[in-house]
């Protein structure tokens, strides 16, 4: 179901992770393959869109924040007032469904002299907007796990070598392009599987800026999962809020944050990971 309507939710909210604040929703819902496993979006959701149309209003949104936004060098960013502008959508996969063309919503940001949009996706391929023309790149975040996982939990989606092919294309287009490791999955030879991936990752694309997001999960997805997702998604099984979200038991997410770096480090400086948690 795509449901388009007027929202009424025009508050550009704090962020200190993939931005600095994260616009209000021009597209609220995702068609993409991860629905039925580890997608929060999704989790009261479901398969339902939902498309604002009132594009102006959510833009003049994000430039009311930045008025009164002090900006200090951070991982964000050194220089631009950092703004996700799809927290809760894939806009790469649902553009045509965009109440106006991605590229002319994008520009909007691009024309406000300190804001810098952001945007992550699992199909870079679908990604063909060329912006060299832009004043600034706009940042993709391109989202990877080990296909092993991906075949589980992002059934029929794009895999996960072309993401990584799509990396120096995206760049020639003129996006600065960092690599969101998110969800990481802790199942079966995770240290080997993601051993594999940094390979993959640095033959193809070398080194890139990331984030590093672990897999939190929901009663509610866990009811709707296929019995290998469930089984794939078991161990992030500790309750951490009041609203059922559950995530890696602390002590053995320590230790895998210690095993990721390792491994990363072998190839990539660590400094290279804006943030991980």
């Amino acid at each position: 179901m795509v449901k388009y309507q007027v929202t009424k939710t025009l508050v550009t909210k704090p962020n200190d992770n993939s931005a600095n604040a994260i616009a209000p929703n021009l597209i609220y819902g995702c068609f993409g393959g991860c629905v039925n496993t580890y997608c929060y979006m999704s989790r009261y959701n479901g398969k339902r869109i939902f498309v604002n149309t009132n594009v102006m209003d959510i833009v003049s949104s994000v430039y009311e924040w930045a008025k009164d936004y002090v900006k200090v060098p951070d991982q964000q960013d050194p220089v631009y007032k950092m703004v996700d502008v799809a927290c809760n959508t894939d806009l790469v996969l649902m553009q045509k469904h965009c109440p106006i063309p991605l590229i002319d919503y994008l520009k909007m940001y691009d024309d406000y002299a300190d804001i810098n949009s952001t945007m992550a996706t699992k199909y870079p391929g679908l990604l063909k907007l060329d912006v060299n023309h832009f004043n600034k790149k706009p940042r993709v975040r391109v989202s990877l796990m080990p296909q092993s996982y991906s075949d589980i939990l992002e059934p029929k989606m794009q895999s996960i070598e072309s993401r990584i092919n799509d990396i120096n294309r995206l760049k020639s287009l003129g996006w600065e392009v960092h690599i969101n490791y998110s969800p990481v999955v802790l199942y079966k030879n995770f240290k080997s599987e993601y051993r594999n991936l940094f390979n993959m990752v640095n033959d193809i694309a070398g080194e890139n800026k990331c984030e590093v997001i672990f897999m939190t999960n929901h009663p509610l997805q866990m009811e709707k999962a296929s019995g290998e997702a469930m089984e794939v998604m078991q161990y992030s099984n500790e309750v951490k809020n009041k609203s059922g979200v559950m995530r890696y038991p602390l002590e053995l997410k320590r230790k895998a944050i210690g095993i990721f770096k390792e491994e990363y480090s072998e190839l990539f400086d660590v400094k290279s990971i804006r943030y991980i948690f």
